[in-house]
């Protein structure tokens, strides 16, 4: 038993070094941590930026959003992030799709009301060119 967990270790060990070495797989991993940061200090211009148009945006409790009014969230305080931190994350490049998962904890302050929250993730990305968007983000309830 010891022996296969240290090899699924070692496997995905490099698993994770191959896809740090490509240069479009850094520019999404540096994507995902620019979206983290503005969902904490959130920037209208730079938000549109990042996120494609055609954004679909699932919230845990099934509430979704487009571009519109996940931007409007943010900026009006109805979802206030104080802290975020991503665990168990992993990444996947399909030709111009990224596929972000992991375990979001984080400290809110929505509409005023502090609170805490523990969630699943899966984003998935979009290389245009010069920069990856998001187009859709899915959050789920994980178990505590």
């Amino acid at each position: 038993m010891k022996k296969w967990l240290i090899l699924a270790l070692i496997l995905s060990c490099c698993t994770f070094n191959s896809f740090a070495q490509s240069p479009n797989s850094v520019k999404l991993v540096n994507a995902v941590q620019e979206f983290t940061q503005l969902m904490i200090h959130p920037d209208e211009a730079q938000l549109k930026k990042i996120t494609h148009k055609k954004l679909s945006y699932g919230h845990s409790s099934g509430h979704q959003e487009d571009q519109a009014s996940f931007i409007a969230s943010l900026m009006t305080g109805k979802s206030d992030f104080v802290s975020i931190n991503l665990n168990e994350q992993t990444y996947n490049v399909v030709d111009d799709i990224g596929i972000v998962r992991h375990i979001l904890v984080a400290e809110t302050n929505d509409n005023g009301t502090p609170g805490k929250v523990r969630i699943g993730v899966l984003m998935i990305w979009r290389d245009v060119g010069e920069s990856w968007k998001l187009l859709a983000r899915q959050a789920y309830k994980v178990p505590q």
